[in-house]
């Protein structure tokens, strides 16, 4: 899957997320092996609603919209979560 693809399959996560009250500000995807034809990505996430929270329950909510919205096929070129803090380059 490229990552064209992968960013339309993942509009209904995105717009999952904003609906539910955890809207994301904005997200990149890096290779998660950069050169890899059949490589899988890792959704790099910023926004403001989970400032000063744990990582775990910020990945439950991610996790949980992803698993609801995305379906197995596309979810095995989901490497990773990347969360974001505001205060952090990424």
């Amino acid at each position: 899957m490229d990552k064209q693809e992968l960013i339309n399959k993942l509009q209904p996560f995105i717009e999952k997320c904003k609906a539910d009250g955890y809207p994301i500000d904005s997200y990149e995807l890096l290779e998660a092996y950069p050169g890899v034809a059949s490589t899988s990505f890792i959704i790099r996430i910023k926004s403001s609603w989970y400032e000063g929270m744990n990582c775990s329950p910020v990945l439950t909510v991610y996790i949980d919209r992803l698993w609801e919205t995305v379906d197995v096929a596309t979810r095995k070129f989901i490497f990773a979560f990347d969360i974001i803090e505001y205060n952090r380059a990424a």
